[in-house]
């Protein structure tokens, strides 16, 4: 009899137990506390918080990118093949002239994104030019060729010191001559005549600000491709502005 009335009396004081909070639940749950509020049920950790998303960083653009975005704005690149050369850096200093910023020919860690930035074509320094002209400004450094009433080329040039002034006005191609040639002005290449003996020529030097004897300079490699789309009689036009 002992030893049956032994687990009877630990089953008896387990339910008593039970019970117990059982009735202590209960009361808890009256109160309004629910059964989170006893202990018993005990609710789930909160989830961590998840990170914040961080934004990718776009890749600059490639050289080649760059190339075919200058080509498309007009500037001359020479082969667009993603070879950085003489060509490239007097297009990116023609841009820069372009758009005010400083004359260095480098593509530092701002300028590629300013230029896949950009959009359209300079306006016109004579809006109402004929279809087929040449527009330089004296200000800017730089050479605009309208074909068709279309801009299809921007040059970086080099023009007349303070002292050598370039002649300012609307004149018209006179003459042009192959190869090089050696006047008053200097050694030229390829000259396009349009006042005086000045021309838009080919030059060995074409640095960033003004430094000819009056005439206009141009890369030796838009040179060699400048004549033939310039025809005698063709209107130049060379603005301070």
């Amino acid at each position: 009899m002992k030893t049956t009335s032994r687990p009877r009396k630990l089953a008896a004081l387990i339910l008593a137990s039970f019970a117990g909070q059982l009735a202590m639940a209960s009361a808890a749950s009256a109160a309004g506390g629910g059964l989170l509020g006893t202990g018993l049920f005990a609710p789930p950790p909160a989830p961590a918080a998840a990170a914040p998303a961080v934004a990718a960083t776009p890749a600059p653009p490639s050289l080649l990118q760059v190339e075919q975005k200058l080509a498309a704005l007009g500037y001359d690149v020479g082969p667009v093949d993603g070879v950085g050369d003489d060509q490239t850096n007097s297009a990116v200093m023609a841009f820069q002239k372009v758009t005010g910023q400083p004359r260095t020919g480098v593509l530092d860690a701002v300028i590629p994104g300013q230029i896949m930035a950009t959009s359209g074509s300079p306006a016109p320094i004579k809006p109402d030019g004929e279809p087929s002209r040449i527009e330089v400004s004296l200000a800017r450094q730089v050479l605009f060729l309208y074909e068709g009433g279309t801009l299809t080329k921007i040059l970086a040039v080099s023009t007349g010191t303070s002292e050598t002034p370039t002649p300012t006005g609307i004149f018209r191609v006179y003459r042009q001559d192959a190869g090089w040639h050696t006047s008053r002005l200097g050694r030229l290449h390829n000259a396009q005549y349009f006042v005086g003996g000045y021309a838009i020529h080919g030059s060995l030097s074409v640095p960033a600000q003004p430094a000819s004897h009056g005439c206009i300079r141009i890369p030796m490699t838009a040179s060699e491709w400048f004549p033939s789309h310039v025809t005698k009689g063709m209107q130049v036009i060379v603005s301070e502005g």
